[in-house]
This record gives structure tokens, sequence and C-alpha cells, in this order.
């Protein structure tokens, strides 16, 4: 029987380190299929379980559960973000998403409840960021109906910024 998708809500201090397992499980199955991203060395020096902890501190980490209760999947959700200075329009901030390789759909059901949540909160876009070299994850973004907006460099990280239009701009 498969397990379907319950709660989305702010995850607590103390559930960060099931959402930073999850970005270690992610490195690994990259390491293994090849994939460069999260596997860069700088990526958990940039991004350490105290990260996770001071997001779910300040109510930026966001988890989804599965109805028995296992962590499905997991986002820091911001209401500002320094690579999208000068863009416009109100929007959230998506990054660091992670899905459990148990749990089929858990990353896409995660975007979707993010969606819901921007529209909930009056914005006019759901953005993120892909690193260039990652034609799969791009694809999919694009496949969900994220559109390119630019690229973006960020200390040494070459991606492109994404976007997903809540609402028809005048």
């Amino acid at each position: 029987m498969r397990d379907g998708f319950g709660t989305f809500r702010r995850a607590a201090a103390g559930e960060a380190e099931q959402v930073f397992d999850l970005i270690r499980q992610r490195i690994a199955w990259m390491d293994e299929r090849g994939i460069q991203q999260w596997n860069h060395p700088g990526y958990l020096r940039r991004y350490p379980l105290d990260y996770f902890r001071q997001c779910a501190e300040e109510g930026q980490l966001y988890a989804l559960w599965t109805e028995c209760g296992a962590l499905a999947a997991g986002a820091v959700v911001l209401e500002e973000d320094p690579r999208w200075t000068g863009y416009g329009g109100k929007a959230l901030y998506v990054h660091n998403l992670a899905a459990s390789l148990h749990f089929s759909g858990a990353g896409t059901e995660l975007l979707r409840r993010c969606l819901a949540l921007a529209a909930e909160r009056g914005q006019d876009y759901l953005r993120l960021d892909c690193a260039r070299d990652n034609p799969v994850l791009h694809d999919y973004y694009e496949r969900f109906g994220f559109r390119f907006v630019a690229p973006v460099e960020d200390q040494g990280y070459l991606g492109d910024l994404l976007q997903y239009p809540l609402r028809s701009r005048d």
C-alpha cells in the first residue's frame, strides 16, 4: 500500500536534522549517478545542519510528511532572496529542496504545496534556482511550469533563476 502525502507545515527546530539527512541522502544519490550539484565540496560548508536549525527557528524550514508521519520532503522557503534583486513582483523563494528516495512524487507534491502557500500569501511568483549544468532537473522544473528568467552566479555557483507565475501581470 502506498503511503499518501499528508501534512505540509513549518518544521520544528528538532526536525531540522531529518531534513538535513534528506540532503545527505540526495548527495550520496547524486554521487552514485555522477550528478554535480549539492555534492560540490562547498555545499555542506555553506549549508550545514546549523543552517537548517536556524531556518526552522525562523519559520523558514518547511516539510511534507506522509499520512503515516514519515518525512517525505523538505525545503527552505524564504520571503527574500538577494539573487533576485531587481526582478520585481512579490514572491516566495524555494531553496534546498530535498525529497525522500522512498516516496515517489514527494518533490512535486512539495512544490504544489509551496505554490499554494505563495498564492495564499498573495504572491506573484514562486521562485527558485537550478544549477545550469543539471539539465534533467532544469527540464523537470520547466515541465512543472517554471520559466527561465536569467542566469545567476554566486560564489562559484552557476545557475539559472526560474519562476512560476501565480497571476497574470498587467
